[in-house]
């Protein structure tokens, strides 16, 4: 398994810890350990972590706002967790482009699988995005040769 770097986030000090020594165990470094959103959008644009792991709600940012932010600077897999789902909830973390969602409580063997998923979620999600970008850059170039062969 290769080691991450890791940055997470939760207003409970007790959840900070836990996920320091689960993380650890699972082999992974945890890089920033953030008690409010807005502290984690600037250790991750500091650290630079391989994935996020972060409470939803939290004070001065919620999670899902903290993921959206981070997403637009520097793109990188999240896992947000909550005491608490709903539908909704879980739908505004698919817009946030929110790659796993866990509830609390957390064991330790929910950890390892659901990093697995949301690092091969955000691969693919970056592959596709790559893929359109070409997409839509041939296009450009073709109907820009159209244009300049009508000349």
């Amino acid at each position: 398994m290769t080691q991450l770097r890791i940055s997470v986030a939760d207003d409970e000090a007790d959840m900070r810890d836990y996920y320091q020594r689960m993380l650890t165990h699972l082999g992974h470094r945890v890089v920033s350990c953030s008690a409010n959103g807005r502290d984690l959008v600037d250790e991750c644009l500091r650290q630079l972590p391989d994935l996020v792991i972060s409470d939803i709600k939290m004070p001065e940012l919620d999670g899902l706002h903290a993921a959206e932010e981070i997403g637009q600077q520097y793109p990188v897999p999240v896992i947000l967790v909550s005491a608490h789902h709903s539908p909704d909830m879980i739908a505004r973390a698919n817009a946030a482009c929110v790659q796993a969602f866990l509830t609390k409580p957390i064991r330790l063997s929910d950890l390892a699988p659901i990093i697995d998923l949301a690092r091969q979620r955000f691969d693919r999600q970056q592959s596709s995005r790559q893929e359109n970008n070409l997409e839509h850059c041939h296009d450009a170039l073709e109907r820009r040769h159209s244009v300049q062969a009508e000349d």
